[in-house]
C-alpha cells in the first residue's frame, strides 16, 4: 500500500507553512540568533524627519547631536532623504537637540508616514526653493544685463561727477538687491549664524560667506569709492551664487523624489479601505483599523490589506510585486496571502493573522528602510573628510586672498577670487554620493526580490569569493516527498509522523504529508529530544523510539544490515533516508526525493564564471550529496554536516577568502552569524528578514547572481559619484583662486556637481540585469 501511493508526489505550500511557523522557525535558531531577533523587535528605534541639512557636514552635526541624547543606542542621519534613524532616547530630547544644533526633527509614527511627510517634504522645498531661485536670478540677470550694457552708469561716468548721486542711486539698487539676498537666501545666513554660534561649519557658511562678501565688498566700493583703485560693482554676483545654488536643491530634491520612488511604490500597494464581515455584513473600514482574527471579504481585483489564512473560496494572487513571481498562485482553504498583493482572479474570505506593522508587507518597507539609512564601510572617510573639508576650504579662501595682495593685487581682486574658492567648493555632492546610490539601488533590487538589510551586507557582496550553499530549499526544490518506504507499514508510518509533527524540516513535511494520503492517525508523544542536524529521540507509549539520519543511527549502534539494498537503490537516485527504529532495532526507512531548482545549474554556472567557488555544505549522508552535487557540477561537497560544523567550515574560509552563506535560514542560523554575507531564501523569509543581510524573496537562485550584480553596480557607482564629487572641486579650486572662475559661475558649477551626483545615482534605477 505504502509503494502504491509513494509514487504520488506530494507538494506543501511552502510559504503557508513558513509564514504559520515562524515563531517555531526562531527556536529553532542558535543563541546568537535569538539575541539578535530578540534586540531588534525589542529596541525602540523612532524615525525623524529632519529639516535644514545640506551637506555631510550637516548630517555629522545632527547625528553627533542625537548621539548625545541620554539613552540613545544609535544613530544614522541620511541625507537622501532627509531623515534619521534612532534606537533608544527620548524623542522630545531628541527634537530639542537637533533644534539646538541648528535643524529641526519631527517624530514619524512609521514608514507609512514617513513616506507621506518625505514626499510632501520634498514637494513644499521644489515649490519655495523655485520662487526663491526665480527672485534671485531675475534681479540678479537684470543686475548683470544693465552692467554689461550700461544701462546703468558707472562711476567713471557719474561717480566722478556727482559722487552723491552715484551713490544714491546705487544704494538704492544695493536695498533692492539685499531685499532679494534675503528673501532668497535667508536660510543659508541663519545657518550659517547658527554654526557660527555652535563653532561648527557646513555648505551653508561656505554660501553665506560668499554672498555676503561680494555683496559687501560692493557696498564698500559704493560708500568708499576713493579706498579703492577699481570701482566694478559684484552685486549680481551674490544673487547669482544664491540663486544657482538653489536651482541645484531643486534638482537635487527631484532626484531624491524620484530616487526614494520604489519604497513609495511599496507602500502603495495597500489599499486604503477594507472590506470586512462582522455578524454576517459585509463593512467597509479603513485599513489601519483591520485586527487580528478579523474576516476580509475579497474579490478579483482588490489588493490584500493583511497577512492571512485563506478561509472561504479560491483566489489567484499575484505576488510579483513582493516576491518577483510572474504567475499569479493559486490559494485555497487553509493557505497563506501576504499583504499587498493583488488578487488576479476568484474571491472569498481571508482570517487576518498579521495586521500593520506585523505584516510581511510592513517587515519589506522596515528593512528597505533599514538599509537606505545604514552606512557601508566606505562612508567612514568620506565621513571623515566631511568634518574637515568647509573648515579647510575656508583656510585655502584666506590663503588665496593673502597670496593675491602679496603679489600686488587690489584688495577687490584678491576678496573676489577667494570668493571664488568658498563658492565652488560646497560639499553637497559629498554628502550625498553614497546615500543616493544605496537609496536608489536597494529599492531596485526590492523591485527584483531582492531584501537588502544593511548597505554593508552588499559591499561584502562586491567582494565575495566562495558560497557556501545549503542543499534542501536552496539548490533544491524543497518540495519533497516520500518516494519509497522500505516496509509496507502503517504502524510505523503513523509513529515517524507522530514524532515529525515536533520538527519544521521539508522532510518532516514530506513524511507527515504521507501519512495524511494513507490517512493514518497521529500519536501522542510523551517527549521529545532533538539532536542538532542529525535527528529526534522520543517517548510514545512509554518506548524509547529514534527518527533520523544515516549518520545518527550509526551512531547510536542501530543494525542497518537488512536495508542495504533499500538504501543503496535510493542514494543512487539521490533520496534522502529517514530512518525509524525502536530499542536498537530498525523499524522502517522512508526514502523522500527533492527536485533541483530549474535554474540551479544556470546560476552556478553563472558564479562560477564570475570567479565565485561554489561549496555544498548540507546535513544529507555523503552519497547523496555527492549525486546533487554531480548534476549541479559542484565540486566541492561538505556533507553530513550540523549546525556546528557548518559554521566551523565558514570560520576557516574566512581566513582566506570573503565568504558567503546562502540558506532557507531555518537549520543555518549559526552559519548565517558566521558568513560575511548571510543570503536567505524566501522560503524562510520572515525569520531570515531578522537574521540575514539579504534576503530572495523568491526561490530562483538567479536572483542571487542579480544580487551580486546589483551590489556591483551600486558599488561602482557610488565609486562614480565620489569621482564626481571630488574632481569637481580638485579641477575647479585652482581655476577658481587663480581668479579665473567668477563666483556667479563657481556658483553654478557647484550646483553641477551636485545635480551630477544625483543623475548618476538614478542612473540605477534603468540597470539591465
Amino acid at each position: 500500500m505504502l509503494s502504491k501511493v509513494a509514487n504520488q508526489r506530494v507538494e506543501p505550500t511552502q510559504q503557508s507553512q513558513a509564514l504559520q511557523h515562524v515563531e517555531s522557525l526562531a527556536s529553532l535558531s542558535d543563541q546568537p540568533i535569538q539575541k539578535s531577533v530578540q534586540h531588534s523587535e525589542s529596541a525602540d528605534e523612532q524615525l525623524f524627519l529632519i529639516e535644514g541639512m545640506s551637506c555631510a557636514a550637516c548630517v555629522a552635526k545632527v547625528e553627533k547631536a542625537i548621539r548625545q541624547v541620554d539613552q540613545v543606542a544609535s544613530a544614522r542621519v541620511n541625507l537622501a532623504d532627509n531623515t534619521a534613524t534612532v534606537i533608544g532616547g527620548n524623542p522630545q530630547q531628541i527634537c530639542a537637540a537637533v533644534s539646538q544644533a541648528g535643524y529641526h526633527a519631527d517624530l514619524l509614527e512609521d514608514e507609512i508616514t514617513r513616506a507621506t511627510r518625505i514626499e510632501q517634504q520634498f514637494q513644499q522645498q521644489i515649490k519655495h526653493k523655485s520662487r526663491q531661485a526665480t527672485v534671485a536670478l531675475i534681479v540678479g540677470f537684470a543686475l548683470m544685463f544693465a552692467m554689461w550694457f550700461d544701462w546703468l552708469p558707472s562711476y567713471t561716468q557719474l561717480g566722478v561727477k556727482q559722487p552723491a548721486t552715484y551713490q544714491v542711486i546705487y544704494s538704492i539698487i544695493s536695498l533692492i538687491v539685499a531685499g532679494a539676498i534675503y528673501y532668497s537666501g535667508k536660510h543659508f545666513f541663519v545657518r550659517a549664524w547658527i554654526n557660527l554660534r555652535h563653532r561648527t561649519t557646513s555648505m551653508d557658511t561656505l554660501v553665506a560667506l560668499g554672498a555676503l562678501t561680494s555683496f559687501l565688498l560692493s557696498l564698500c566700493i559704493i560708500l568708499f569709492p576713493h579706498a579703492f583703485s577699481q570701482h566694478h560693482l559684484y552685486l549680481d554676483a551674490g544673487l547669482m551664487v544664491i540663486g544657482f545654488v538653489n536651482i541645484g536643491k531643486i534638482l537635487e530634491s527631484r532626484g531624491k523624489k524620484s530616487a526614494s520612488k520604489a519604497l513609495s511604490a511599496l507602500m502603495d500597494l495597500l489599499p486604503n479601505q477594507t472590506t470586512v464581515i462582522e455578524n454576517g455584513n459585509p463593512i467597509t473600514i479603513p485599513t489601519k483599523q483591520v485586527k487580528p482574527n478579523m474576516l476580509v471579504q475579497l474579490q478579483t481585483g482588490d489588493k490584500i490589506p493583511v497577512d492571512g489564512t485563506v478561509k472561504l473560496g479560491e483566489l489567484w494572487v499575484n505576488e510579483a510585486m513582493l516576491t518577483g513571481e510572474s504567475q499569479p498562485i493559486k490559494k485555497m482553504v487553509g493557505d497563506s496571502v501576504i499583504a499587498g498583493t493583488l488578487v488576479n482572479n476568484g474571491g472569498g474570505q481571508i482570517l487576518a493573522t498579521q495586521t500593520g506593522r506585523s505584516t510581511t508587507l510592513a517587515h519589506m518597507i522596515h528593512t528597505i528602510d533599514q538599509a537606505q539609512t545604514s552606512k557601508p564601510q566606505l562612508a567612514t572617510l568620506v565621513d571623515k573628510i566631511a568634518a574637515i573639508f568647509v573648515p579647510v576650504v575656508i583656510g585655502l579662501a584666506v590663503i588665496t586672498c593673502i597670496v593675491w595682495l602679496s603679489f600686488g593685487a587690489t584688495f577687490s581682486d584678491a576678496l573676489l577670487a577667494a570668493t571664488s574658492v568658498l563658492v565652488i567648493s560646497c560639499p553637497c555632492a559629498l554628502g550625498l554620493a553614497i546615500p543616493m546610490s544605496i537609496i536608489v539601488g536597494t529599492g531596485q533590487a526590492a523591485k527584483l526580490g531582492i531584501l537588502v538589510k544593511e548597505a554593508n551586507g552588499l559591499q561584502q557582496l562586491t567582494k565575495v569569493q566562495r558560497i557556501f550553499f545549503d542543499k534542501t530549499g536552496t539548490l533544491t526544490t524543497g518540495k519533497t516527498s516520500v518516494t519509497a518506504a522500505w516496509k509496507d507499514d502503517l504502524s510505523s508510518l503513523s509513529i515517524a509522523a507522530s514524532i515529525e509533527q515536533q520538527m519544521v524540516h521539508p522532510l518532516a513535511d514530506a513524511i507527515i504529508q504521507f501519512a495524511k494520503q494513507h490517512k493514518v492517525s497521529i500519536i501522542p508523544v510523551q517527549a521529545t529530544n532533538s539532536i542538532a542536524g542529525k535527528g529526534l529521540e522520543a517517548t510514545i507509549n512509554n518506548e524509547q523510539w529514534l527518527l533520523g539520519s544515516l549518520c545518527f543511527m550509526q551512531e547510536q549502534q542501530i543494525d542497518i544490515a537488512a536495508s542495504q539494498a533499500f538504501i543503496q537503490q535510493h542514494l543512487q537516485n539521490a533520496a534522502s533516508l529517514v530512518f525509524l527504529a525502536k530499542q536498537q532495532q530498525l523499524v522502517n526507512v522512508f526514502a523522500i526525493s527533492d527536485q533541483i531548482k530549474p535554474d540551479a545549474l544556470s546560476a552556478l554556472q553563472q558564479l562560477q564564471a564570475m570567479g565565485i567557488q561554489c561549496v555544498m555544505l548540507t546535513g544529507d549522508n555523503s552519497q547523496t550529496a555527492n549525486a546533487f552535487a554531480q548534476q549541479l557540477g559542484i565540486d566541492k561537497i561538505i556533507a553530513q554536516a550540523t549546525p556546528q560544523d557548518k559554521a566551523e567550515n565558514i570560520a576557516q574560509s574566512q581566513q582566506h577568502q570573503v565568504t558567503a552563506m546562502v540558506g532557507d535560514g531555518v537549520n543555518d542560523a549559526q552559519a548565517f552569524v558566521t558568513a560575511d554575507v548571510a543570503i536567505a531564501m524566501g522560503s524562510g523569509a520572515k525569520v531570515s528578514m531578522e537574521t540575514a543581510d539579504l534576503t530572495l524573496l523568491n526561490t530562483q537562485l538567479t536572483t542571487l547572481v542579480n544580487a551580486i550584480h546589483i551590489a556591483r553596480a551600486i558599488f561602482n557607482n557610488i565609486k562614480l559619484s565620489l569621482f564626481f564629487a571630488f574632481i569637481y572641486n580638485v579641477i575647479l579650486i585652482p581655476v577658481a583662486a587663480l581668479g579665473l572662475l567668477n563666483p556667479m559661475w563657481a556658483a553654478l558649477a557647484m550646483a553641477c556637481s551636485s545635480v551630477t551626483v544625483v543623475v548618476n545615482a538614478n542612473r540605477l534605477r534603468k540597470i539591465k540585469l
